[in-house]
């Protein structure tokens, strides 16, 4: 633009100096009109300078603006709401091949017995962002056929002829973030660091969090969320807390955390009153003394993740034990020891990613006591117990694209402690293999 305008003047220069030359000859009038020509003249390039730089500015805000959208375009949807910077859409579908089979005692009546099905889990997510006011809400849509906190699956055709599944709210949140601290409202994914056999990972917490750190240096969540509506006007509370430091040494990451949740007595005493028996068989039973029993878990929780040539290797390990575990019942019907001798549980595991490959190897003991066996793994146990179990998961995986990716696990258990009782436990021992196909998009 400068250049432009230093033309400009060089040639109004080299109009003047003759006009000015000439002024001798010339009368004042005529002087006068050469001027007010010039002027004109001036005043009409001074116009379209303007117009041009003008131009010249929107070109370049055109270029910014367009490369901004482009660049929020990939799984975001821009809104007319000027409130919101953007939704965000997250779906997967994970397509399950699942084959079980399982021993029974010798004392048993029961043969042993395989089962397989084809089961499917449908999600889709939703978040909009509102940064200037720095807060998110998110929602979860997904399709199953049990309303239970610990499963997301679909079992194809398992009650009427290719009978579809039902649609139901996964979660929904509202988050507030002010510096280090987070506020989050709603029915929302577990906050906590744990190992995978504490909690489902279908599990969705509702109630309060509130959440303190960044990724990494000290952290703390505390949270107070609704467990159960007891007798329709009373809540059953759970009340989680975990402080930890996350790190990290060159290459290496870690994690360290200490946690403690406990439900409220209104929540044991309908443990006590409205025994549980939901499984295939109808073998899990709660027979606790409320007035003695109690669920308040304390936990210790590591993790390390760190490069060993080509792969990334994570390792962790977890213990807790169930503080309130007492009187002369278990969770699990006719258990032959008193709950304050199984209220124990570990877990440990390693994976490797090498380019494309996932490997992974985790074990885990969870005793009769150990935690609340309704909200724990679903898959580790099933057919056998929901507590009162040990055993291997052993895991390999491949992602062909990057939102492709094949998954295969075989999960080996058997019961912690043996007993045998024609209700509560008649199978000795199992082993499970899934095969997912999964897709993000």
């Amino acid at each position: 633009m400068k250049k432009i305008l230093s033309t400009v003047l060089a040639l109004s220069v080299c109009v003047v100096l003759p006009t000015i030359a000439d002024a001798q000859s010339t009368s004042q009038d005529d002087i006068k009109k050469e001027l007010e020509a010039m002027r004109a003249q001036l005043a009409t390039q001074m116009e379209k300078i303007t117009a041009l730089e003008n131009k010249l500015e929107q070109v370049e805000k055109q270029k910014v603006e367009g490369a901004v959208v482009e660049e929020k375009a990939a799984g975001k949807v821009a809104l007319a709401n000027k409130f919101i910077d953007q939704l965000t859409l997250k779906s997967d579908l994970r397509v399950r091949y699942d084959r079980r089979s399982r021993d029974a005692y010798s004392e048993s009546s029961s043969s042993d017995e395989d089962r397989d099905r084809w089961r499917t889990r449908f999600r889709v997510g939703l978040i909009w962002d509102n940064q200037e006011e720095n807060w998110q809400v998110g929602a979860g849509l997904i399709a199953n056929d049990q309303n239970m906190a610990s499963n997301s699956n679909g079992t194809w055709s398992e009650d009427t002829t290719f009978g579809r599944q039902y649609v139901s709210l996964d979660y929904a949140y509202a988050k507030h973030k002010w510096g280090d601290f987070t506020i989050t409202l709603g029915q929302q994914p577990n906050p906590y660091e744990m190992a995978w056999v504490m909690y489902d990972g279908d599990v969705r917490f509702a109630g309060f969090t509130g959440q303190y750190g960044q990724k990494t240096g000290p952290f703390a969540t505390l949270g107070a969320y609704d467990a159960k509506l007891v007798d329709d006007d009373n809540t059953a509370m759970l009340y989680y807390g975990q402080a930890g430091y996350r790190g990290q040494a060159g290459d290496v990451t870690y994690t360290l955390a200490a946690g403690y949740q406990t439900y409220d007595q209104s929540f044991i005493n309908d443990m006590a009153d409205s025994p549980y028996e939901y499984n295939e068989d109808k073998a899990y039973n709660y027979q606790i003394d409320p007035d003695k029993y109690g669920l308040d878990i304390g936990d210790l929780y590591g993790e390390v993740s760190f490069p060993a040539g080509s792969a990334k290797v994570t390792a962790y390990g977890q213990v807790w034990k169930n503080f309130g575990a007492d009187g002369d019942y278990s969770q699990i019907y006719n258990f032959p020891e008193e709950p304050d001798d199984a209220d124990m549980g570990w877990a440990v595991g390693a994976s490797a990613q090498i380019d494309k490959f996932t490997l992974g190897l985790d074990y885990s003991v969870i005793e009769a006591d150990a935690l609340l066996g309704l909200l724990a793994d679903a898959d580790f146990g099933s057919g056998i117990s929901w507590t009162n179990k040990k055993g291997y998961r052993l895991q390999a995986g491949y992602d062909f694209t990057k939102n492709w990716s094949v998954l295969i696990s075989y999960l080996w258990y058997e019961q912690e402690e043996d007993f045998y009782d024609s209700t509560a436990a008649k199978w000795e021992d199992a082993d499970i293999i899934f095969i997912d196909a999964k897709y993000k998009f």
